[in-house]
């Protein structure tokens, strides 16, 4: 009998621990300086909609709009991975062209002369690119990130 209230008493401390684990989880989502962005997608949900395959850019916000460009690039399907001077953000290629007019091309860099080895990416045509109407009045600048390169330090 004693073995199994332990049993018991084992199995519902697994359960209440994991659930409050995965509770816990969900409410972390997006950690920001504003709470109500972290609450309307989570980490889960976000991983489920968003493909691996993400361009990244850094969004420069107009004056005192840092908070509200977030809100709305999250809310047109952009992945709000960190808000300060700029607002860092990743997308699918797909949704890049359609919000910003913005085409992408394949190109190679050398990211280690050293070693000669080289990065495949896709490279920002920013010629047509516009910011559209609803960001316009809380955005001022999209630049996309590159592949860094690395260099040798010679002791």
């Amino acid at each position: 009998m004693k073995s199994l209230i332990i049993c018991l008493t084992i199995i519902s401390f697994v359960f209440i621990s994991s659930s409050c684990t995965s509770n816990i989880q969900e409410n972390n989502s997006l950690e920001t300086e504003d709470s109500t962005i972290s609450e309307s997608i989570t980490n889960q949900q976000m991983e489920q909609k968003m493909p691996q395959n993400l361009i990244s850019a850094e969004i420069k916000p107009l004056p005192s709009q840092g908070k509200k460009a977030a809100l709305k690039l999250q809310n047109l399907g952009f992945k709000v991975l960190h808000i300060g001077k700029t607002i860092s953000v990743q997308a699918p290629r797909s949704l890049w062209e359609s919000t910003f007019n913005v085409s992408f091309k394949e190109e190679k860099k050398t990211v280690m002369a050293e070693t000669k080895s080289e990065e495949t990416y896709l490279k920002a045509i920013t010629d047509k690119l516009t910011i559209p109407e609803g960001l316009e009045n809380v955005i001022s600048e999209v630049m996309f990130v590159e592949p860094p390169e690395f260099f040798h330090l010679q002791p």
